[in-house]
């Protein structure tokens, strides 16, 4: 959906980042003093108890608590036991796990004579794990029964079976299984599986990412990242709406070539592997008439070209397109008006809904993105959509806002008794166009996923992010959103944020200060007083300028940063996701840059208190070439040309201005 202002100017890392990820993160956590304790994670009332040793979990699950007995090792032989019919990318990861580990993995289906000095993790869904839940004594357990009764819920338990270290991982379902071996990477320390038991479930049943920018859609590879990245971090959506993937919109009629079928193929089936369902959005509203059999029979054709790739998720958006019915046919069959758009509109999607989804096998219900998608109050347009509109086909809605600061649970009802009928609510899936910059693309937004309710999963079906033009770039976001869809109670932006900083830096101290500096020049996003501009960089300014001028000499933090920006270049192409710093290189050099001419300009400031002429002189040469350089245009853009990269919301270049004004040129 179109974020830009209307006329006004409002405002293949797998192998990398799954070896590093559980060492990574519990390092980084370890260094923030998280790891000693582990709450009870739960907005559900969970049973506490000892949470001493027990690992930081993201998504927060609801409930963690440490178990009984050793860690069980995976440095050596490891059974991986996993009974016929057991998810093959859950079992594989496991024993990716175990490789990892510097163990031997043996898959076997059922475990008997194990050799001494092994361990054993068993897999698998709720009643062929039974038995082994039953040996570590947890059968009973409120919480694991809670977990395995719930869709995508899963249980992770460790003690003695058989005479050997074991640890189960047991799920409500296939989703549950492979979201359990999520939460097992995360476990691992040392080569071996914390004592613990976990029961886990989501709260929202949709969670994930829309592709639905406007500006240069992304590669195929950066698609076949993320979707994995989101499976690692539980989410269970990947939707397809490129804006400029003129497929979709402008040539939606068109059906795909053997080559991108093929290439979709690859997209689908990633997401299956990654127990991510990949959803298909078809938007024909540009100019589509509603009333005409023909193109009802080009919208079924297309969709039924995906059908046969294996998509089972539909959308057909209609949004960002004229706020009027546009052929004659139409304006005959339904009239001219808002409330005959509705009609209109509501009478293809119906007619979709009928023809295509419903007599399809293991479809999910249809969605759709209404022409007037965001507001909770009732519209005439809307009434007339929640009238005419099948009950069971789900809108998609973005808040109060196109770009919405805060999103409420009362909103979010009100707005699906505005889309529904009364009495019967429509189901609504929040696409949040955070961190989305399509209308600002000078502009990077690494802030943490801010202004959501906690208990918003009692209001809506789902929640997906709309990212940033830049893939790896948004991936710290994409982190946010998975531990906020699937936990909200719990959800915490700053200790979420710091760990997919760690996560994606990989474990190198000074790689992980660079992350943090350059995503602290990123945080504003359009004036939010909770995502200020550049705050660690702000405190180290107003204290420079204090202790500057009152006659004291600089604590050095500024020009520490200063360095560590000018290092950018250099630092951050080494991140555990080099997808990170390939994506930002216009703002990496530009901060660059700013950080060379901070350390010019103290140099300056300091020449020039002590009388040395020419040194400043020097110096604010070098300042005026770091001012230059930063503020070219070297970042491209589909529409809009060459941009200047912004970042910090000019508080560098403030700051090197003020500077240059305190040492007047000679």
């Amino acid at each position: 959906m179109n974020t830009a202002p209307i006329g006004s100017g409002a405002k293949r890392r797998r192998s990398i980042l799954l070896l590093v990820a559980a060492v990574v993160l519990a390092a980084a956590l370890v260094v923030a003093g998280w790891f000693a304790v582990s709450r009870d994670a739960g907005g559900t009332g969970g049973p506490g108890g000892d949470t001493a040793g027990v690992p930081k979990i993201f998504p927060v699950p609801q409930h963690a608590r440490a178990g009984k007995g050793d860690p069980v090792p995976m440095t050596g032989y490891v059974y991986v036991v996993a009974p016929a019919g057991t998810d093959a990318a859950s079992t594989a990861a496991v024993q990716d796990l175990v490789a990892d580990a510097g163990g031997t993995a043996e898959v076997v289906t059922a475990l008997s004579s194990p050799r001494d000095g092994s361990a054993a993790i068993h897999l698998g869904t709720e009643s062929a794990m039974d038995p082994v839940l039953k040996a570590l004594q947890v059968d009973g357990d409120s919480s694991v029964r809670d977990a395995l009764g719930r869709a995508e819920g899963y249980s992770i338990a460790t003690g003695q079976s058989d005479g050997i270290p074991t640890a189960v991982l047991a799920g409500r379902d296939n989703d549950g299984v492979f979201h359990a071996v999520q939460t097992l990477r995360q476990l691992l320390k040392d080569g071996s599986v914390a004592p613990v038991l976990v029961s886990d479930w989501p709260l929202m049943a949709t969670r994930g990412v829309i592709e639905g920018f406007y500006g240069t859609p992304w590669s195929h590879q950066a698609r076949l990242d993320v979707i994995e990245f989101a499976g690692a971090q539980k989410m269970n959506t990947y939707i397809y709406s490129p804006k400029d993937d003129p497929l979709l919109r402008d040539k939606w009629r068109e059906l795909y070539t053997d080559q991108e079928l093929e290439e979709l193929q690859e997209l689908i089936d990633a997401t299956a592997a990654n127990h991510v369902r990949f959803s298909y959005a078809l938007s024909p509203g540009i100019d589509v008439c509603y009333s005409r059999e023909a193109d009802l029979e080009d919208a079924v054709a297309k969709l039924e070209s995906l059908y046969s790739l294996g998509v089972r998720s539909f959308v057909i958006p209609l949004d960002d397109i004229a706020t009027k019915v546009q052929c004659a046919e139409d304006l005959r069959e339904f009239g001219a008006g808002q409330v005959n758009l509705a009609k209109a509109q509501a009478s293809f999607v119906n007619d979709v809904n009928a023809k295509f989804i419903s007599g399809k096998a293991g479809v999910l219900p249809l969605e759709t993105v209404p022409t007037f998608y965001n507001g909770s109050g009732t519209t005439p347009y809307k009434a007339e959509l929640g009238r005419a509109l099948n009950p069971g086909i789900v809108v998609q809605w973005t808040g109060e806002d196109v770009v919405s600061h805060r999103i409420t649970g009362k909103s979010a009802e009100t707005a699906g008794q505005s889309y529904g009928t009364p009495g019967d609510p429509r189901s609504i899936v929040i696409w949040d166009n955070y961190p989305v910059n399509d209308f600002s693309q000078d502009h990077l937004f690494l802030a943490p996923v801010i202004g959501r309710e906690a208990d918003l999963h009692r209001s809506v079906q789902g929640i997906v992010t709309n990212p940033m033009i830049q893939p790896y770039l948004s991936l710290p976001a994409i982190f946010n959103y998975a531990d906020l869809s699937w936990n909200g109670p719990a959800y915490q932006p700053a200790t979420s944020m710091d760990a997919a900083l760690s996560l994606l830096s990989g474990p190198e101290p000074e790689v992980q200060d660079a992350v943090r500096a350059f995503v602290d020049l990123n945080q504003d996003w359009q004036d939010d007083e909770l995502t200020p501009s550049a705050p660690e960089l702000r405190r180290d300014i107003d204290r420079f300028w204090a202790e500057y001028d009152a006659g004291k000499s600089p604590s050095g933090d500024l020009k520490a940063r200063a360095g560590l920006l000018r290092k950018l270049p250099e630092l951050l192409p080494r991140m555990a996701e080099p997808g990170f710093a390939q994506d930002g290189t216009a703002w990496i050099a530009a901060a660059a840059e700013y950080g060379r001419g901070v350390e010019e300009a103290v140099t300056m400031l300091e020449a020039a208190k002590r009388g040395d002429t020419q040194a400043a002189t020097a110096a604010r040469r070098n300042v005026e070439a770091a001012l230059k350089t930063a503020g070219a245009k070297t970042q491209p853009t589909l529409e809009l040309g060459v941009v200047t990269p912004v970042l910090g919301n000019s508080e560098l270049a403030a700051f090197l201005e003020r500077a240059l004004q305190r040492v007047p040129a000679a």
